[in-house]
């Protein structure tokens, strides 16, 4: 499936879905509770709804899990695009007449931006196969794929790919690597770190989606309105947060 398949808008429509159905169990756990206490009077109805607030209020533990993972994929990927547009800066030189040292001094400022690259690479791309998801699930193997199409160049300067598509680095045959090859492998338009900051990019994006999703759930269902938005604990101790005419 193509990055063109994939619509944003339909994600965030099925996780608002998914928040609102959890928010929906949440306002019938505390109906429930309102069934069972209604003859203890007020006061009694009132801690009961509090204690069953207290109980749904929080994430589950997958879901918390879910909002780690989140976290992680949307910091590793925003550092990465840094890491991305680090390494498109590598200066364009007159190749042939660089020194000895220009050209060493070229290779260890180009590893030193390949290896934060690497590590934030590694880190997002872990994120995105615990948390799993179609979505991310698109993105680990367009990932691979924009690996695939540049191996060749990619593996002659010790840069290579695992099977669980993080990325490794050889240190020592990088910098034997030939700096013009450097530039147009690493740091040009189109290269395989151009391709990767793009999809950080999109990954980035919905990994906030979700946790923007995640932080509404956590607290859905603390309070229940009726159709004029009146909080169900104001209309139980006689007061109103709006007017019925909202």
């Amino acid at each position: 499936m193509g990055l063109n398949g994939i619509s944003s808008l339909i994600t965030q429509n099925r996780l608002i879905s998914r928040a609102k159905s959890r928010s929906r169990s949440q306002g019938a756990a505390v109906g429930s509770v309102l069934n069972s206490s209604r003859n203890s009077g007020k006061n009694s109805v009132l801690d009961a709804i509090k204690n069953q607030s207290r109980k749904q209020n929080g994430l589950s533990a997958a879901d918390a899990k879910s909002k780690e993972y989140y976290t992680t994929i949307k910091k590793a990927a925003g550092s990465l695009q840094s890491c991305v547009k680090n390494l498109l800066d590598l200066p364009e030189k007159e190749w042939d007449k660089m020194t000895e040292e220009e050209i060493t001094e070229y290779r260890e400022n180009a590893l030193s931006k390949v290896n934060s690259f690497v590590n934030d690479f590694n880190v997002m791309v872990k994120g995105m196969r615990n948390e799993g998801g179609k979505v991310n699930q698109i993105y680990l193997s367009q990932l691979k794929n924009y690996y695939n199409n540049a191996k060749s160049d990619l593996e002659k300067l010790g840069i290579t790919m695992k099977d669980d598509g993080t990325l490794s680095v050889n240190q020592e045959e990088f910098k034997k690597g030939d700096v013009q090859k450097i530039k147009k492998v690493l740091g040009s338009s189109g290269s395989f770190v151009d391709n990767v900051g793009k999809r950080a990019k999109d990954a980035q994006a919905n990994a906030e989606t979700n946790l923007s999703v995640l932080n509404k759930t956590q607290y859905a269902g603390s309070y229940t309105y009726d159709k004029y938005g009146s909080d169900i604990f104001d209309m139980l101790t006689g007061g109103s947060k709006y007017s019925s005419k909202g």
